[in-house]
């Protein structure tokens, strides 16, 4: 007599039970279904934490209602209900056998009309009515999943721990001295003008163009923070940079001689320091090597060593930028910028300007009866005297503060780096140079700040 082969056990957790126990057994075993989602179903249903069913797993037949499982996902048996954890799966059962009932009540009763003229007229009407009903839904459906993917953008824009209310976040980021003064300045920016880019928000937008300012940050970085392209962030830095320049040029005004004599500090006070219109100074920034060879030969400095732009900078005896020059390239002396400049069509006859031992033309200036001050050189002459060398030193000491100010201006870190060549030549629609703007920009937000001079 042959022995009896056994099949493997049941998957559900404790149940023992297999196909072939004996001959009269009635209990058959099932495969786990190809059908990946009716699978992951049957999986859930055995509730065995971590467990993956392999190709000898069965789930026996006293599990189903039926006794067998089905492919309808209606029905109970689309997956295993008689369970421990599942008590009176029989009405699932009763309900699914009811529906199955008035399907057929309603096709019988379908089939027995007989059709007419106005039964033909009634099936048009309703199928028109369905494809309306069909239309207007389908408008919807894409109505509402526009208007997620919109939120879900805001969202993502949005989230993130800025608050532009917090006046040490704004400090840092954008080195203005409080949340007032950024929102100032934006309703001044935005007031009959609005950026052509709606994503991220407009705060956010004159935000960030404010961190790559004061951080120097890439285009790269600020679009993973703001979640969007660098084309998008590129688009809004050069959009709202255009603006800033027109806007923001009132900021550094060239003073009259009424002004600086009211607000003249104590150090300026004594002559001839009392008539000081100006102090001056050149500044150098590091750019990339141009792939010109003239322009290479234009920009190089022999002083830095490295390709350069250099500008003139003035400010008042309050400390204050009143003046500011284009930018050239790092071989243009200081003579050459500054006779250049337009400087010297601001002056008035008697006025004083302070400057460096660098600026030794004071024939230039001399010729509208302006006077270079400079401090005293022992160069070829005679020991200075002790009046001389009081001068000179107090006006080192005032000439300082011209220093600081262009330090104030290079705490924008973006003029720390080494500039790229598309931050620095001129775009082909713009008249005026990136690098002139983003200096002016600069200059005008420093001078935000408190003044250098009490």
């Amino acid at each position: 007599m042959s022995k009896l082969k056994l099949g493997p056990c049941c998957s559900v957790a404790g149940c023992s039970l297999r196909a072939g126990t004996n001959l009269l057994s009635e209990i058959k075993a099932f495969r786990f279904p190809r059908n990946k989602k009716q699978c992951d179903a049957w999986i859930a249903a055995v509730k065995r934490e971590g467990w993956i069913p392999t190709s000898n797993s069965r789930i026996c037949s006293t599990h189903f209602i039926s006794g067998k499982p089905s492919n309808d996902p209606l029905n109970p048996d689309y997956t295993p209900s008689k369970l421990l954890h599942r008590p009176e799966t029989s009405r699932k059962m009763d309900r699914y056998q009811r529906s199955l009932r008035r399907a057929s009540e309603v096709s019988e009763i379908s089939i027995g009309v007989q059709p007419t003229e106005e039964v033909e007229d009634m099936d048009i009407n309703v199928t028109e009515d369905m494809q309306k009903l069909n239309t207007s839904y389908k408008e919807q459906v894409r109505s509402l999943v526009s208007k997620v993917q919109t939120l879900t953008c805001e969202w993502k824009q949005l989230k993130s721990d800025v608050d532009l209310n917090d006046d040490q976040i704004i400090h840092f980021y954008t080195g203005l001295r409080s949340s007032k003064v950024f929102f100032a300045l934006l309703t001044h920016l935005t007031t009959s003008w609005s950026p052509r880019t709606q994503s991220p928000p407009t705060p956010l937008q004159f935000y960030l163009v404010l961190m790559k300012l004061r951080l120097g940050l890439t285009h790269k970085d600020l679009a993973f923070r703001f979640h969007c392209t660098c084309a998008t962030i590129s688009e809004i830095f050069h959009d709202w940079l255009n603006v800033m320049t027109q806007r923001f040029s009132f900021l550094i005004q060239w003073p009259s001689r009424e002004e600086i004599r009211k607000n003249l500090p104590a150090l300026f006070k004594s002559p001839p320091f009392n008539s000081v219109r100006c102090i001056i100074d050149c500044s150098e920034i590091f750019i990339d090597q141009p792939t010109s060879l003239s322009a290479r030969t234009m920009t190089y400095s022999n002083d830095k060593s490295h390709n350069t732009i250099k500008f003139l900078v003035g400010i008042s005896p309050t400390g204050s930028i009143t003046f500011l020059s284009k930018s050239w390239g790092g071989r243009s002396s200081d003579e050459t910028i500054t006779k250049s400049s337009g400087l010297i069509d601001l002056l008035e006859e008697g006025d004083i300007v302070m400057a460096n031992r660098g600026f030794s033309f004071p024939e230039y200036f001399a010729a509208k009866g302006v006077q270079l001050l400079i401090p005293a050189s022992t160069r070829g002459k005679t020991p200075l005297s002790g009046q001389e060398v009081s001068v000179s030193r107090h006006m080192s000491k005032l000439r300082g503060h011209v220093e600081r100010a262009i330090g104030r201006i290079k705490k924008y870190c973006i003029l720390r780096q080494t500039l790229p060549m598309n931050l620095v030549k001129r775009r082909s629609k713009d008249t005026v140079a990136t690098v002139d703007k983003i200096l002016l920009v600069c200059s005008a937000l420093s001078n935000l700040d408190k003044s250098l001079i009490k």
